[in-house]
């Protein structure tokens, strides 16, 4: 298993969580690994994982530049060896005692994603994923209950293609990767994950930037649908799960 995060000013809760990763699966797996993609961090989080690095065995996809969200997943992914890779956020967002409820379904399908459960942040943030959701079911026909949920393992054949691939979003990424693995033929099995409230504002995608960042989205709908349409562009079976 190749275990990637991506990383970007979280030095109040990084060391907790890759200790956490380290103990629940890493340690449990022999062959696995462990990549960090440290994006670009002010706040002290190079040192603290600069400190873990040599004791934990980390692989470090960084640079002296911040490359953006999708652009330090995209490098992180070239780095993985195993044949399924495990992707979390950070921020103390997850339990990762949950990867092994993954973990059970990830040899039936191409991606098995976290559905997150119980949630107690912010009613807005509820609402703008329910309606989201909502909207995407009904363009895509796709059975898709948390499409852009930050919990998930992927077949590394999956992993590899549809992130070669040309993304037309900057934000909402995890969506529009479930998107292409489902229209590519991979089916997509999500299942029910602890999920908690960040401590403070998120570093993802800050409430200021929500508007914009749905509208950009949504627009894209259209042109997304297209492409993943498109004569030619499934690539394996039929996706008996995730498309409606």
């Amino acid at each position: 298993m190749s275990v990637i995060v991506n990383v970007y000013n979280e030095a109040a809760t990084i060391e907790q969580d890759i200790r956490e990763i380290h103990a629940q699966i890493i340690a449990k797996l022999p062959g696995s690994e462990l990549i960090v993609a440290e994006d670009g961090s002010t706040d002290g989080t190079k040192q603290i994982l600069a400190m873990l690095r040599e004791e934990l065995d980390i692989i470090h996809s960084t640079g002296p530049d911040r490359k953006g969200y999708a652009q330090a997943f995209r490098d992180a992914v070239a780095l993985a060896k195993n044949p399924y890779v495990f992707f979390s956020d950070t921020g103390g967002k997850q339990d990762f005692a949950d990867f092994w409820k993954l973990y059970e379904h990830c040899a039936r399908y191409g991606i098995v994603s976290g559905r997150r459960a119980g949630r107690k942040d912010q009613l807005y943030r509820r609402l703008m994923t329910a309606t989201y959701n909502f909207l995407l079911r009904l363009y895509f026909h796709v059975r898709l209950r948390d499409a852009d949920a930050g919990f998930r393992i992927y077949q590394a054949e999956v992993i590899r293609k549809i992130a070669n691939e040309p993304w037309l979003n900057r934000h909402l990424i995890s969506s529009e990767l479930a998107l292409r693995a489902i229209f590519s033929g991979y089916a997509v099995k999500e299942v029910p994950v602890l999920y908690r409230q960040r401590a403070g504002v998120s570093r993802g995608l800050p409430p200021a930037q929500i508007p914009k960042a749905v509208f950009a989205v949504l627009t894209n709908f259209g042109r997304l649908k297209r492409l993943l349409t498109a004569p030619g562009y499934r690539t394996h079976g039929t996706a008996s799960q995730g498309k409606a």
